[in-house]
């Protein structure tokens, strides 16, 4: 493996996190619809139901004109809010993800300056292992968080089975790296 394979598995832990970042984003955005849509829900069956005795047909209506106008106001917070946050973290996972491609690039420089392989190899025995394990507890989070969103949104998600690929990957990683110290 080369530096650039050890910075293609740091860039995919980092889309990993984005990706369980805006599965949370969306579990948000569910969750306080679900609130927004329960709590309108029963202000609207309380007004039908004639338990308030002062309330006439002119106050009722202008009640349901109040609570219309309040939830758009509601539910508009809470989209540009879970947008914005959204945008947030493909921001900082761009940023990220030069950086580990500077790093990377600057790694190759040095390399070649020097005519020597030392940053591969010890990215091959030492740094890469602990990034594929750390690539495999990022792919978790992800489909843990996916399944958190869609549970919240009231949908079944569909999360592909990685867990016992993730698991062989890094059983093989830890025996080569062992292997290569020996």
């Amino acid at each position: 493996m080369t530096t650039q394979s050890l910075s293609s598995v740091a860039g995919h832990i980092v889309g990993q996190y984005a990706q369980a970042s805006k599965h949370l984003v969306g579990a948000y955005r569910s969750g306080a619809q679900r609130l927004v849509n329960g709590t309108n829900t029963g202000y609207v069956s309380l007004l039908k139901s004639g338990v308030l005795p002062l309330v006439t047909d002119n106050v009722q209506a202008t009640l349901f004109k109040v609570q219309t106008q309040l939830t758009g106001l509601v539910e508009e917070g809470i989209n540009t809010g879970s947008n914005r946050a959204v945008q947030a973290i493909d921001f900082v996972a761009g940023g990220v993800n030069s950086g580990i491609d500077r790093v990377a690039a600057a790694a190759v420089r040095v390399e070649k300056a020097l005519d020597t392989q030392a940053l591969t190899k010890v990215g091959q025995v030492a740094i890469l292992p602990v990034a594929q394990v750390s690539l495999s507890i990022a792919t978790r989070t992800a489909e843990g968080t996916k399944r958190l969103s869609a549970r919240v949104a009231g949908v079944e998600a569909t999360v592909a089975p990685v867990v016992a690929k993730a698991k062989r990957v890094v059983k093989k990683t830890v025996r080569r790296a062992k292997a290569a110290r020996a």
